[in-house]
């Protein structure tokens, strides 16, 4: 009887601790993936596994080669990010190598925009932090849905549109303070649609490039995006990197000066003694060439322009766009994914805004527009 009782008490000590290990490597594993409450909207989706919400994350299909690219931020950015897409040609088609062909490297894709006419930076500087990750959260899911309006003027009408295979945060609001939000409901409900965003592309290629320094000091050409927002995510950035500090600094370039001398004059005034490591060009509609031939200049010592600005960047100074960036990832994934559609055909855009549906100020659909219904107060 005794050694029954003994047996017993055994066996439940084994279960209890078994049970203790269980709940322990599960809260450390949920601590990992989720550093800190995710919006309240995507907590929602997470717990209740019966909403719809939750049935199109966790089941979502990306490796379909026939689903498209979809580009999210303001209309302007949108727009030159599709641009940029719709006209690269780096690669060659057959082999990958990076060899022009003649043939856009993203040819028979579909590339979706989808702009946000909400005003971004006011809702940072408004504090409207939370509406803007739910924001962003409802983008990407709009994007993975197949239904669209198929009219501004009548929002019970439906038609189809194309699901995402790859997301791209084009906006740096969405980025610093949505893409959390994102990446915790993926990896909660095992969804592995890729997304890339240029801010956090050139940024890391600035932390990787400058690894065991002390400080990092770095410039930034945002275009319209708030300067202020790259600071912080480039010492979040560095910190992981073991630099201990980091001097961000940002400024907008008239239009006509030439990009490069004109950020390191305005640098100058400054009166900053550490020379610039990188400059970050965010900005989609500055001319890349003209930095590179200014660069040049000023790092050869045959050149006058040298004594005046070859003291104002390091010996590892590096541009880095987010133009190219954008694209090597984008061919990079497809490639790797075997996500390429294959169609002998020029690239195709479309373009859809996030508007609300009818009696509800937080359901959300997308619309396919064009320039002949671009809204004013959405």
């Amino acid at each position: 009887m005794k050694k029954k009782t003994i047996t017993v008490i055994i066996i439940a000590i084994v279960l209890l601790a078994a049970a203790a290990v269980w709940y322990f490597f599960l809260r450390d594993k949920q601590t990992e993936t989720l550093a800190e409450p995710p919006v309240p909207y995507v907590s929602e989706i997470i717990s209740d596994s019966y909403s719809a919400e939750h049935k199109l994350v966790s089941e979502y299909n990306p490796q379909d080669a026939s689903k498209a690219i979809f580009v999210f931020g303001s209309r302007s950015r949108t727009q030159a990010v599709a641009n940029v897409l719709m006209e690269w040609d780096a690669y060659d088609n057959v082999d990958g190598s990076s060899n022009p062909d003649g043939l856009k490297d993203f040819a028979g894709e579909t590339v979706c925009t989808v702009a946000n006419f909400s005003n971004f930076g006011e809702m940072v500087n408004d504090g409207r932090l939370e509406d803007l990750r739910e924001l962003t959260t409802r983008n990407v899911l709009a994007a993975m849905d197949t239904l669209c309006f198929v009219s501004p003027y009548d929002r019970s009408g439906m038609g189809k549109k194309p699901q995402a295979k790859l997301i791209i945060l084009g906006s740096a609001c969405m980025t610093q303070y949505g893409q959390y939000d994102i990446d915790s409901l993926f990896n909660a409900l095992n969804c592995h649609l890729p997304v890339i965003t240029p801010m956090q592309l050139i940024v890391d290629e600035a932390v990787e490039s400058n690894k065991g320094k002390d400080i990092l000091t770095v410039g930034v050409l945002a275009g319209n995006a708030p300067v202020e927002l790259y600071g912080p995510y480039i010492r979040s950035k560095a910190a992981t990197a073991k630099i201990d500090s980091v001097l961000c600094v940002g400024f907008k370039v008239p239009e006509g000066e030439d990009p490069l001398l004109s950020f390191l004059d305005r640098y100058s005034e400054l009166g900053i003694q550490r020379p610039l490591d990188a400059i970050l060009v965010d900005d989609l509609g500055v001319d890349l060439s003209v930095f590179r031939e200014s660069l040049e200049r000023i790092t050869s010592v045959m050149n006058a322009e040298s004594l005046t600005y070859g003291n104002l960047i390091s010996p590892g100074f590096k541009i880095i766009d987010s133009r190219s960036r954008i694209c090597k990832a984008t061919y990079s994934i497809l490639r790797k994914g075997n996500l390429f559609t294959h169609f002998i055909s020029q690239p195709r855009q479309l373009d859809y805004m996030l508007i609300p549906k009818n009696g509800s100020e937080k359901a959300m659909m997308l619309l396919q527009y064009n320039e002949r219904y671009i809204p004013q107060n959405n």
